[in-house]
């Protein structure tokens, strides 16, 4: 069951997006449950709750608490919701970059817009969930989404996958590592490391700001790389897939 919140502080807009996405979702048969928000702080305690969701559609212009500063507190807290931003201006485009935003709706082009982001994001999600690596050994079948790998970095003989909350131990070279995920998504940036490119929060000089708060430093030798992947990252998550 897809998991949907909406946060507006116009009452009446939000009953036009909810009956919009109800009507969209039916003639595609896909299940789906939806909160609706006129408070910012509300949907924020619902994260702070622990309540999960697939995708959050957030106002940037609301009093209480901007869309921007909700999706920051959002992130801190989620680094797998999808998040859509409404706004009046598309000026305000800019700032999708560092909550790593999918996209953007105008609210006077809704049901222009709305069907073809919806489209694009459902296929998003299809990738992702097909994007895994897997570890293989005697003893030992395990599946992990690329989403949820933040990085990895090698300690002795093991190497180890940092997830959000755990880590996860494979006796396998970096290079075999590295050889075997997606380069699109994953890329060396020092001797070592890899790093998952949807966790980069921050680029500042050489060092990079992960979604959980690590940093890491990018050798010479990658920062260029580092910089032409992440644009081209990007554009690779907003294809059509």
């Amino acid at each position: 069951m897809l998991r949907i919140s909406l946060i507006d502080d116009d009452v009446g807009f939000l009953e036009i997006i909810q009956r919009m996405l109800h009507d969209y979702l039916a003639e595609k048969t896909i299940p789906c449950k939806m909160d609706s928000f006129n408070n910012p702080e509300l949907l924020y305690l619902e994260f702070l709750e622990k309540r999960e969701y697939d995708i959050c559609f957030l106002d940037i212009e609301m009093p209480q608490m901007d869309g921007r500063e909700l999706a920051e507190k959002i992130r801190e807290l989620n680094d797998l919701v999808y998040i859509v931003f409404l706004t009046s201006h598309r000026e305000f485009v800019k700032i999708g970059y560092r909550v790593r935003a999918f996209d953007f709706i105008t609210k006077d082009q809704l049901a222009e817009e709305l069907p073809d982001v919806m489209d694009r994001l459902l296929r998003r999600r299809e990738r992702d969930e097909k994007e895994v690596y897997t570890i293989r050994t005697h003893s030992r079948y395990e599946i992990i989404p690329y989403k949820d790998i933040i990085y990895i970095y090698k300690q002795d003989q093991n190497i180890r996958f940092v997830l959000k909350t755990e880590e996860r131990a494979e006796r396998k070279s970096i290079k075999k590592i590295l050889g075997e995920l997606d380069k699109n998504i994953f890329m060396l940036v020092e001797r070592g490391y890899i790093v998952n490119l949807g966790h980069i929060v921050r680029i500042n000089a050489r060092e990079i700001l992960l979604s959980n708060g690590k940093t890491l430093t990018i050798s010479k030798e990658h920062i260029q790389d580092v910089r032409e992947k992440l644009g081209m990252f990007c554009v690779y998550q907003m294809s059509d897939i």
